[in-house]
């Protein structure tokens, strides 16, 4: 006698199971891409507006340096630092549109008062103060850069700041190249401001979230969130209920079947 159809119990079971597995994949699969992209870190936001503010003023003040200054190797050395800030810039731009992240639009005060004193001058003296501003700038980047590049759990920003460090490093190697670069540069030079006037609302709500998200990174032990942890217990959970389960049906639709040939 042929087996009998599988009964409506079992049916809705198996059914029931199937719809929690693929529930649970989904989930599993939307986390993963997720975590993919990563947590944006006060950190990851600050390198980007800080490279954006050294594009703003490092840029054009080394074109004026190329068209100005009748030192060869200045004039080298302006010409790839602008060209360079050029598409770093772009990069800034881009990475920070792909995290949410808003830049601004004009250099700090500071900043601005450094392209005046470089451009104020002439001959020489132009050409030492603006190795040594320079370089001191990319000085007192660095250390934010590689440091956020080594922690940072976004991907698209772990991206850029790897671009970052190769140009910072780049940059002084060149403008050190000149042997105009003072041994004190770094120290002597004043700390660079985080944002210009236009930009310090935002720096303050950056500031003001810093201790709380700051800590909550801080807390991360690893690459996996709470999140996906909770999903990666309830996917063995499901896969355990759904295999007890079907070993049950199985083991009932068997005696059913022999007890139907009997």
């Amino acid at each position: 006698m042929a087996n009998p159809a599988v009964p409506p119990g079992p049916r809705r079971l198996l059914s029931l199971l199937a719809v929690c597995l693929l529930s649970v994949a989904s989930l599993l699969c939307g986390a993963s891409l997720a975590s993919a992209q990563g947590e944006l870190s006060p950190s990851d936001e600050e390198i980007l507006v800080k490279v954006r503010l050294a594009g703003l003023w490092e840029g054009p003040i080394s074109q004026l340096m190329f068209e100005r200054s009748t030192n060869p190797k200045v004039k080298d050395v302006g010409k790839h630092l602008s060209e360079e800030h050029a598409v770093l810039d772009g990069e800034v731009q881009k990475t920070a549109a792909q995290v949410g992240v808003s830049l601004p639009s004009q250099p700090t005060a500071q900043q601005q008062g450094w392209m005046d004193e470089i451009s104020g001058k002439t001959g020489a003296d132009a050409d030492r103060t603006y190795v040594n501003l320079a370089r001191a700038a990319h000085g007192t980047v660095f250390p934010l850069v590689s440091t956020v590049r080594a922690t940072t759990k976004n991907d698209a920003v772990r991206s850029f700041a790897q671009k970052a460090v190769n140009a910072v490093m780049r940059h002084m190697t060149l403008l050190e190249s000149t042997g105009l670069a003072r041994a004190d540069s770094l120290t002597s030079a004043p700390a660079q401001s985080a944002a210009p006037a236009a930009a310090q609302g935002q720096q303050a709500g950056v500031a003001g979230s810093r201790s709380v998200t700051s800590a909550a990174v801080q807390n991360t032990g690893d690459e996996l969130g709470f999140g996906s942890v909770v999903l990666g217990v309830l996917a063995g959970l499901v896969a355990i209920a759904a295999t007890l389960g079907l070993v049950r049906w199985f083991g009932a639709y068997r005696r059913g079947s022999r007890h139907a040939g009997d």
